[in-house]
């Protein structure tokens, strides 16, 4: 039964890329006249999510040394899981979306 899925999807996915072998092009690539303001806007965002998420870790980190001095235990692994979660999604959307304009522009 996993073969047939297995098979099935990869048909469909070949499908798909025959159908559609090339990304369309919006047009000259030319920047809107506020566009600088855009890009400066966006890379304020992304430097204010990582402090928050620098701000997350030291604030996990004072939980725990807090908790650990009453003697009482707490989730910490998940909480710094969340938050290495959201760094990692930071990075990787600037990484994606850097690339994709980087594609676009050049």
């Amino acid at each position: 039964m996993l073969d047939t899925v297995i098979t099935r999807t990869a048909g469909l996915l070949r499908t798909a890329y025959l159908a559609a072998p090339t990304i369309p092009n919006p047009g000259d690539g030319s920047e809107p006249p506020f566009g600088h303001q855009i890009e400066t806007l966006l890379k304020w965002a992304m430097w204010g999510a990582l402090f928050c998420c620098v701000a997350g870790f030291i604030i996990i980190g004072a939980r725990m040394g807090i908790q650990h001095k009453k003697g009482e235990g707490g989730s910490h692994m998940g909480s710094l899981a969340i938050v290495g979660f959201g760094c990692v999604l930071i990075v990787t959307a600037y990484a994606i979306v850097s690339n994709l304009a980087g594609a676009a522009g050049g």
